[in-house]
């Protein structure tokens, strides 16, 4: 982490993103937020509390996200989409002893899962993971009703809920997205109390016939769009900026060149300005000459290829530019030049990427 990155939260765009959320969804269905990778590089620590009084459970990636999630307190719903399958027997067991759902996608990971919850003396939560054309993660479809009769006939493993992931909930062809659901619908058992889910953030927005029991909810609940096209489909807020604080400021004369390959001439005599992110921090280095940074309110643009750590932007512009002044890196204003899903159009990229990568040596804080 460097205290000199600063990515602020705002908890007030994130609480109205789940209220818009709530409001498409209705009241009896779940809303369940997708924490992994840190929030999406958004900072489980400072977000836990708001996610855990507004929503109803969590979903993350692998078991030890899951433990830390109980680390917190929390009691409520966990679904761990990855099995134990090659953890140690610590972690399987204890990932049955804190009541953690795993997910269930094969015969193997069934009997992994079985022989924990007999080691545990407890029975086990499962749901049943189902790939209905993702081509990833997921019993085949063909399949999925033996895999649930198998689960029903254990005596230490209980079947809690079943699921898919959609592959293009997001794209405006809708054939592959309808076609996995009528394929889901098809597998599911005639009786009830599991819970079904299969709606993404794409999907919640777009596809309400996909919203079943519960809706596990990523990307839109900290304020991006999942595309382009479905940026009108509700008001979301981004909660994400971040800043930091110019630590050089030099002069340049025209003709002059800077950064790793000399690849950015000044056409001007300029003043440039350094800026302490980088690659390494996760600011990509493909946004190089194309992405600006915002300076006593007005645009710098990066210029030169982004270094690891560090970049130049040049405020020959910005006649009041000095050392020390805050540099707004990304805006959370979605009409901003430097908003997330602006710089992931520019670097080729999805929002989900941008935040990611950005997160992991941030220092986060919680305003407003």
């Amino acid at each position: 982490m460097k205290n000199y990155l600063t990515a602020s939260i705002s908890e007030s765009a994130v609480r109205h993103n789940i209220s818009v959320l709530r409001k498409r969804i209705g009241p009896d269905v779940k809303l369940c937020p997708v924490v992994k990778d840190d929030c999406f590089g958004h900072g489980m620590d400072i977000l836990f509390p708001v996610l855990a009084e507004c929503t109803d459970g969590f979903a993350v990636a692998a078991p030890m996200e899951a433990l830390e999630l109980r680390s917190k307190g929390y009691h409520g719903f966990i679904l761990c989409f990855l099995s134990a399958y090659f953890d140690d027997f610590k972690v399987q067991d204890e990932l049955v002893w804190q009541e953690i759902t795993q997910t269930v996608m094969s015969k193997s990971a069934l009997d992994s899962i079985e022989k924990a919850a007999r080691r545990v003396g407890k029975p086990a939560r499962v749901h049943l993971k189902v790939d209905t054309g993702m081509g990833r993660l997921g019993v085949p479809a063909t399949q999925a009703g033996d895999l649930i009769a198998a689960i029903q006939e254990s005596a230490n493993v209980e079947l809690s809920g079943i699921y898919t992931h959609f592959a293009t909930a997001d794209e405006q062809d809708r054939t592959a997205t309808q076609n996995q659901l009528d394929l889901f619908r098809s597998i599911l058992p005639e009786q009830g109390g599991v819970t079904i889910h299969a709606a993404n953030s794409a999907a919640t927005l777009d596809w309400p016939e996909t919203h079943f029991d519960m809706v596990r909810m990523g990307i839109a609940i900290y304020g991006c769009h999942p595309s382009d096209h479905m940026r009108n489909r509700a008001d979301l807020k981004p909660c994400m900026s971040v800043k930091a604080k110019l630590i050089s400021v030099k002069h340049m004369r025209e003709g002059s060149r800077s950064g790793y390959g000399l690849t950015h001439e000044f056409n001007r005599d300029s003043r440039v300005g350094i800026v302490p992110i980088g690659y390494g921090d996760g600011y990509f280095r493909s946004l190089s000459g194309q992405a600006v940074v915002r300076i006593n309110g007005r645009n710098a643009p990066v210029c030169g290829r982004v270094s690891m750590d560090q970049m130049t932007v040049d405020v020959t512009d910005i006649t009041d530019a000095k050392v020390g002044d805050e540099v707004e890196i990304i805006s959370a204003d979605p009409s901003a030049p430097n908003c997330v899903e602006n710089l992931a159009r520019l670097a080729g990229t999805i929002p989900y990427e941008i935040t990611c990568h950005l997160g992991h040596n941030m220092r986060h804080r919680l305003v407003d």
